[in-house]
């Protein structure tokens, strides 16, 4: 790891002022659990890093009168402690209890594991599901970009160099809803997911399902084909959820590593979807209902 220079900017104005001044040499880090692995495998070599944490503007979680915001430093173990996102979001929470450990929970972001863009980053495919929208804060001003559209590939977003993410905000639901969140893994914890799926169903008058995976494709991808069947049947029973576990693994094109085969993920697709399509309709309903 090469040395660097470590800046801790105490308000969102410092911030765009110092990576106005360093630039591209610059990388911003939140809780740091994947900028600190990055700058020891040297896979980043910044001059300078530029550490939010000091920035009290970047913390909590804000309940507004139709949506949620989930600021820039807001932990993994602070949502799956909060009220509101248990009730609202219960596939968010579920992904953030299946990231790592507790002690890693602690420092990891959910803002963090969307700007580090990584395939198999457990915050994306809830998300997704729940059309979140990221909220960027630059020079010219702030904009909002879906989560779907906000990450371009591996490791690569739309954030421009003297751009930072404030937080992340997700609408309330005004329908009875239910979410899971399914990964497939090698061992229990601290690992990183050989393919999952998230599912959220909306149960209102037009029941809509909404299917995204994680770790099986370069950007943000739902299962559409899948998601227009699920929502033109009156009745989903086994054999239509088969049909759309099928359509679900169509979908996905995903790549051989070290940890899976590309056909070993395209079967634990169609698996964890079926599952994951079987508990939504189990919950109870009344989860989620914003009033």
């Amino acid at each position: 790891m090469r040395d660097f220079v470590l800046e801790r900017p105490r308000s969102i104005s410092e911030v765009l002022d110092t990576l106005r001044r360093h630039g591209n040499k610059a990388m911003v880090k939140s809780g740091g659990t994947d900028v600190i692995v990055w700058l020891h495998k040297s896979i980043k070599e910044p001059d300078y890093i530029v550490d939010l944490t000091a920035v009290e503007q970047l913390k909590g979680i804000v309940v507004n009168e139709d949506n949620v915001e989930v600021k820039a430093l807001v932990t993994l173990n602070e949502v799956i402690g909060d009220d509101s996102l248990n009730r609202y979001f219960p596939a968010l929470v579920q992904a953030c209890k299946a990231h790592s450990d507790p002690l890693i929970r602690n420092r990891a972001t959910v803002v963090g594991n969307v700007c580090a863009a990584v395939p198999s980053g457990d915050m994306i495919a809830p998300l997704v599901c729940y059309d979140a929208r990221v909220e960027i804060t630059g020079p010219n001003g702030s904009r909002k970009v879906p989560v779907s559209e906000f990450i371009t590939g591996p490791k690569r977003t739309s954030l421009g160099t003297d751009e930072i993410v404030t937080g992340i905000r997700i609408a309330l639901p005004v329908v009875e809803t239910s979410g899971c969140y399914l990964k497939a893994i090698r061992r229990e914890a601290l690992d990183i997911a050989q393919a999952a799926v998230c599912c959220t169903l909306f149960k209102g008058n037009n029941r809509e399902f909404r299917i995204a995976f994680c770790a099986v494709s370069a950007r943000p991808l739902r299962a559409t084909e899948a998601e227009k069947l699920l929502n033109s049947c009156s009745n989903i029973d086994d054999e239509v959820i088969d049909q759309a576990a099928e359509l679900a693994a169509d979908a996905v094109d995903p790549i051989t590593d070290v940890r899976a085969s590309r056909e070993y993920r395209v079967e634990m697709i169609a698996e964890l979807t079926r599952r994951a399509i079987s508990r939504c309709l189990e919950r109870p309903a009344g989860e989620g209902v914003h009033k």
